[in-house]
């Protein structure tokens, strides 16, 4: 599977699992991936990335594009966060409080996690 279709599925499950633990999702765009969805008290942004080791450094691009989506986020009063999918077993994904991933610029795989097998 290309990246490009790995991450519209990586997309599309996570959008599931959040219906399932009960958030109505609002939007799921693509380019960059972007799901919003609220729960009965708040509304998210999620931004979706996917990483093929055990490390994830944010291009530039991507740097800037969070900026972009916090800014957005702030305007519609929604909690912003980054969940990046490792596709080395054992595959996982970490969430992220997006301000903190942009502080630090790179996300591990090493640091908790859900785990997302295939």
């Amino acid at each position: 599977m290309d990246s490009s279709a790995a991450q519209a599925t990586f997309t599309c499950e996570w959008a599931e699992y959040l219906r399932q633990h009960g958030h109505m999702v609002k939007k799921v765009s693509v380019a960059p991936d972007v799901i919003r969805s609220r729960n009965t008290r708040c509304r998210y942004r999620w931004i979706m990335l996917l990483a093929r080791s055990s490390a994830r450094r944010l291009t530039a691009i991507e740097r800037e594009g969070l900026q972009r989506q916090l800014l957005l986020a702030r305007r519609h009063r929604e909690k912003v966060y980054l969940v990046v999918k490792f596709e080395r077993p054992p595959q996982k994904a970490v969430v992220l409080p997006a301000e903190a991933a942009l502080k630090a610029g790179q996300i591990r795989s090493d640091k908790g996690g859900i785990p997302w097998d295939e």
